[in-house]
């Protein structure tokens, strides 16, 4: 483990020159007489390791570490400390990740053995001094040496030192001192810091959310004054626009007038010519004759409409759209019955190939082996026939001469050869045989594996997508219940947070009940509730209590409000009748008493001339008149007048004894010195008041309960908010992890079926990849073997056919010969055997055949049952289909009827207006005929009107010009329909009037309100995310609180059950941490309460100073076993404890000296004796430190 095995001094303190002390784990005891310097080795380790305790290392200042020896005047001296500590067994902790280190950085490593820490103090000539660390003899900082003394699980704010003076400054300490100890453990500094920073954030978004209100009142401001301009703007706009209209309007009906103006001249034209005014008569008749059929064509066809053309329309739309469906299912139809004859095909193809494999298989099983046995027979015969023949040839041989000998010698030459040929030419024929199955096999095999291997990679296809699948669900399932539990984590943090927060909710709401309950009480009794009973009857004039009419400076508050006494609660009204009417409705309502100052009645006294004389000639002390130190409206001037006389106000009691005026005095502390000699004072206590000045006359502020209040219910209401957005998401989480468990599982067990798969179906292709394996091993062997035979034959069927030859030439020579007759009942009967053999071989042929034929009846079987099964399949899915293709086409058709029947009656009641409808269309095309041929007759008398046209052309010209000014595109008159010019030209001199008296105008005030309406919803968008903002920043106040709190318990509770251990150990009794608050442990303090073996329970304060020794003891070995540490110094904690306690003491240090170093300052022999090791301590000459081993039982 992790200790210190060496401390190294030089000039520090007592020790003299350089000493070096070794160390091991373990329990170490140093020891020695007093002022000897044995605290000095620890002083040392201190100043070295600059820990926290340094502190009390018993040197005012810096320089006083040096040894005495070793300054002198006018030079410099040093001291220097070293300590090498053993960290072969350290390694870095897995729960703190590793810093990332500047380059120049200090640091020790994982496999270092020993980490030195050197602190060197130099004292200058001048006085002044420097420190300088170094870690393995680089130069660092204070803070790096801390840095890697927190790696090693040394606390430099620990409790792991434990000088003189510490166990009595733990008895002496208050209670919440003592309890910052526990803090210092549970790192609620660090959490104040977070709270601090975020109160810091909190205290911005104050700022900026008031800064953006006020700046949300000033655009409001200005918001209001330009809607009243944009107002006028609009007024002024409108009237604009429809003076614009208006004159447009006038410009149409002066062009409208011109042109009447010209028709009447072309009329007068017209009443020249009778015949003119006779045919334009007519052709105005057929043109209203035209316009009446046009108008009534116009109410045929709204008619048609109205009563359902586009319905018609409609149907026959959706007729067409279910027929275009129709067809659609038709075409569909027309495949499924093409898939079903294809079906039907593959079913008959099916059928046929079972039926053929079956009859063939049957044919198969008929063949007999009884045939081939019989041949077998008869080869056998007439081989001995054969046999016999060839004798008989031979004996006749030698009766036949030359020629006889040569064909005997021939055909012994031919048997002889023929014998060796026969064998030969059978294992030939076998061999092919067995090649020609094997390939058979060969070939259905690797058809097999073909089939197989297909479905082989389709599995593991399937498998790899089920497998990627299966590993993205795992990942999905992994980083959902890593989401899962930190939601739980911030859930529970949020409801500890709103369960803390609800308890100080109703710990304040009952704080605030029982102010109020008070506050209302002692309001009764001041007559606050009489006055209420007042303003709730309604009773005008009542102005108040006199303590809120007035204003005053907080120095003269006190001396003021004791001048005026009771009087400050009496009620001001405007006369003695309203006063009247208030005392009958107390009395009416038995509400007590009041006093009552009309202002009508209240007179001011005369003026005091001696006071006058005595403002001129002020006295020491003296400050003013009371009434002058008040700040009141003038009508209530002769109120104060009565309630404070000529009371005058001094600084203080001396000076106001000293006064010579026979008038009312008060001090500013409260004394009161009466016109009768009375003096009243005292301390000053304002609860004592029954009013005061600008107060409400509370008796405590709850201003402060009702903003935490308010606090706790906004951050209440965010801590709801976020833990109903987090349940929702936590549930959403738990369903999406409970659906990706359900489908992993399920992808498992597919993944696992089709490994079974896989594995058969592997085993099935071995299988067949063994037997192709040896199919193709005999087929080589046979190949060779057939090689090998025909190279053997051939020498041999050469010869054969060579003698055959001879033989042949020989016997057609020797005709003749007596043995032709022998000879050729020889060839016939070899003939005769060479065709049964022949036959013999075509049978065993089919035999062997037949077993091949087996084997391959089987797998096409095995093929066939396949095919039924993937064709029963095909066939349901045809026939759902089907059965979805019916009940669309019935639906479709009983759609069709209905829309069927609504086009019939539609068109049975549209039959009789169509028809009225075209005679109307064919009279409105005979009568426009008419008038062309009107139009054209008339042609012919514009030739008597050239004596008008003179007269028409300058009317013309104005109207052209009139026309000229016509707006584009003409204006619609509406409203202006039946109004004349005249009237209009007057509506035109009215608006400009108008106008004239709304200018001037600010006609940007539209533009600029929009622009304004933008920044103000925008800032109204920030105010909404500031305040939101709020909101999440008091939450996280109060849950950093809640964990700071939640730190502190968890530390306290271990720390308590620490010292129940400890203490239990050290003094065979009881002892447990006590909180003062428990429920705001943060706010109260911390009490050691003990029970010692055979006494009552004590508090630490009613201990003697053993049991308080042995107490404090108890709970910084409590803090220790907390947050362990490698190394413990202890300086002379048992000095205070008696020689049992002391063993108990020792014993403790023992055991836990297993697990960490302890070096103990003591000169107790119990602790001596059970220590490891000793080390001695000596004062040698010139008062140096000497220091000396001792055997381990001294």
């Amino acid at each position: 483990m992790v200790h210190i095995n060496q401390v190294e001094f030089e000039n520090f303190k007592s020790f003299g020159g350089s000493v070096k002390i070794p160390l091991e784990e373990g329990f170490t005891v140093v020891t020695g007489p007093n002022g000897s310097g044995k605290s000095n080795i620890l002083d040392g380790i201190l100043f070295c390791l600059g820990l926290a305790n340094s502190r009390g290392m018993r040197a005012e200042r810096l320089p006083d570490l040096i040894n005495n020896s070793k300054v002198k005047e006018g030079k410099s001296s040093e001291a220097n400390v070293s300590v090498r500590f053993n960290i072969k067994d350290w390694s870095p902790r897995e729960d703190i990740p590793p810093l990332e280190l500047e380059e120049e950085e200090i640091s020790i490593n994982q496999g270092q053995k020993e980490w030195v820490v050197s602190r060197k103090l130099r004292l200058m000539p001048g006085g002044s001094y420097a420190s300088t660390y170094t870690s393995d003899g680089q130069q660092c900082t204070l803070q790096q040496i801390q840095r890697i003394l927190r790696d090693i699980s040394v606390d430099p704010e620990g409790s792991n030192v434990v000088m003189q003076g510490d166990v009595t400054r733990i008895v002496s300490m208050n209670n919440k001192d003592r309890r910052t100890l526990i803090d210092e453990l549970a790192g609620v500094a660090l959490f104040d810091t977070r709270i601090e920073q975020t109160n810091a954030k909190l205290n911005d978004v104050f700022e900026r959310q008031e800064r953006c209100e006020i700046l949300e009142n000033e655009l409001q401001s200005s918001k209001n004054r330009l809607e009243k301009e944009c107002e006028k703007a609009k007024q002024y706009k409108e009237l604009k626009a429809q003076l614009c209209q208006i004159q447009e309007l006038e410009k149409v009906l002066i062009y409208d007038r011109q042109v009447k103006h010209v028709e009447s001249i072309k009329q007068k034209a017209i009443e020249y010519d009778t015949n003119k005014i006779l045919f334009n008569k007519q052709k105005e008749s057929i043109t209203k004759e035209i316009s009446v059929l046009e108008d009534a064509l116009k109410i045929m066809v709204a008619e048609l409409k109205e009563k359902g053309e586009d319905k018609l329309i409609k149907v026959n739309s959706d007729i067409g759209s279910i027929n275009s469906s129709l067809r659609e299912l038709d075409r569909i139809s027309s495949l499924n019955k093409e898939a079903g004859i294809k079906l039907q095909e593959q079913r008959d193809e099916i059928a046929i190939s079972k039926k053929n494999i079956e009859l063939e298989k049957k044919q198969q099983e008929n063949f007999d082996d009884t045939y081939l046995n019989k041949l077998h027979l008869e080869i056998k015969d007439l081989s001995s026939k054969h046999k016999l023949s060839r004798k008989k040839l031979s004996e006749a041989a030698g009766e036949s001469g030359e020629f006889s000998k040569q064909s005997i010698t021939l055909n012994n030459q031919l048997e002889s050869i023929k014998s060796i040929i026969e064998p030969l030419e059978v294992n030939k024929r076998k061999i092919k045989e067995q090649t020609t199955q094997n390939t058979v096999q060969k070939d259905e095999i690797t058809s097999q594996i073909k089939l197989l291997s297909l479905e082989k990679q389709k599995l593991l296809d399937n498998d790899q997508i089920k497998l990627d699948k299966s590993n993205v669900k795992n990942q999905n399932l992994d980083s959902n219940s890593f989401e899962i539990d930190n939601l739980k984590k911030e859930i529970d943090l949020l409801n500890q947070t709103k369960l803390r927060l609800n308890n100080e909710q109703l710990r304040l709401e009952k704080d605030l009940s029982r102010f109020e309950s008070r506050k209302e009480a002692l309001n009764e009794t001041r007559g606050s509730y009489a006055l209420r009973i007042i303003l709730e009857a309604g009773l005008e004039g009542i102005h108040g209590y006199v303590a809120q009419l007035g204003d005053v400076s907080e120095k003269h508050r006190y001396a003021l409000e004791i001048a005026a006494g009771n009087r400050l609660g009496q009620i001001v009204v405007d006369n003695d009748n309203i006063a009247s009417k208030a005392i009958e409705i107390l009395q009416k309502k038995k509400a007590g008493r009041l006093t009552f100052l009309p202002l009508n009645r209240i007179k001011s006294q005369k003026k005091n001339y001696a006071i006058s004389r005595f403002e001129n000639n002020r006295e020491p002390g003296f400050i003013d008149k009371a009434i002058n130190l008040i700040q009141f409206d003038e009508v209530y001037s002769d109120v104060f007048k009565y309630v404070f006389g000529d009371t005058l106000v001094f600084s203080d009691l001396k000076s106001a004894r000293l006064s010579k005026q026979k008038i009312r005095l008060v001090t500013l502390s409260g004394e009161l010195l009466e016109v009768s000699g009375a003096i009243t004072g005292g301390s000053k206590l304002n609860k004592d008041l029954a009013y005061r000045f600008g107060i409400n006359n509370d008796i405590e502020n709850s201003n402060p309960i009702k903003e935490r209040l308010l606090v706790i219910q906004e951050a209440l209401q965010q801590a709801n908010n976020d833990l109903l957005i987090k349940t929702n998401k936590l549930s959403k989480l738990i369903s999406n992890r409970n659906q990706i468990i359900e489908d992993y599982a399920s992808f498992t067990k597919e993944i696992e079926f089709n490994k079974n798969s896989l594995k058969v179906i592997t085993q099935r292709i071995e299988d067949c990849n063994s037997r192709v394996n040896k199919l193709n091993s005999s087929n080589n062997l046979l190949e060779k073997e057939l090689d090998r035979i025909q190279n053997k034959l051939k020498p041999h069927q050469d010869k054969f056919d060579e003698l055959q030859i001879i033989l042949k030439d020989n016997y057609e020579k020797n005709q003749k010969s007596s043995l032709v007759n022998f000879n050729n009942d020889f060839n016939t009967l070899d003939k005769k055997l060479e065709l049964l053999i022949q036959e013999r071989d075509k049978l065993m042929n089919k035999k062997n055949q037949f077993a091949l034929d087996q084997e391959r009846i089987k797998n096409s079987l095995q093929l066939i049952s396949l095919q039924e099964k993937n064709l029963h399949a095909s066939v349901k899915d045809l026939a759902n289909a089907h059965s979805e293709w019916i009940e669309k086409r019935d639906k479709f058709k009983k759609e069709l009827v209905i829309l069927d029947d609504q086009k019939k009656s539609l068109e049975k009641d549209f039959g009789l207006l169509r028809r009225k409808r075209d005679e109307l269309n064919s009279s409105i095309s005979n009568k426009r005929q008419e008038h062309n041929n009107f139009l054209l007759k008339l042609e012919y008398l514009e030739r008597d009107m050239n004596s008008l046209k003179e007269e028409i052309r300058s009317e013309t010209i104005k109207l052209e010009n009139y026309k000229k000014d016509l707006p584009s595109p003409l204006p619609d008159f509406g409203e202006y329909k039946d109004r004349s010019l005249d009237s209009l030209q007057s509506d035109i001199s009215k608006i400009n009037a108008k106008l004239e008296s709304l200018e001037p105008v600010n006609m940007l005030a539209l533009d600029e309100l929009e622009e304004l309406t933008e920044r103000l919803n925008a800032l109204q968008e920030k105010l909404e995310i500031l305040s939101n903002e709020r909101s999440e920043l008091l939450l996280r106040i109060e849950t950093v609180s809640t964990m700071r709190q939640e730190a502190f318990m968890q530390a306290f509770v271990e720390v308590d059950k620490h010292f129940r251990e400890i203490f239990a150990n050290l003094s065979d009794g009881d002892g447990f941490l006590q909180l003062e608050n428990p429920n705001s442990p943060l706010e109260g303090g911390l009490t050691l309460v003990a029970h010692p073996k055979g006494k009552n329970v004590r508090r630490l304060a009613s201990m003697s100073g053993g049991e308080k020794s042995l107490t404090a003891l108890s709970f910084l070995f409590a803090l220790q076993k907390y947050k362990p540490s490698p190394f413990y110094v202890l300086d002379e904690v048992d000095s205070f404890l008696d020689g049992i306690n002391v063993e108990r003491l020792s014993k403790l240090i023992t055991n836990q000296s297993s697990n960490a170093q302890f070096i103990v300052v003591s000169h107790r022999r119990p602790m001596i004796s059970a220590s490891e090791r000793t080390i001695g301590v000596a004062q040698a000459r010139g008062a140096n430190t000497q220091v000396v081993g001792l055997p381990n039982a001294a």
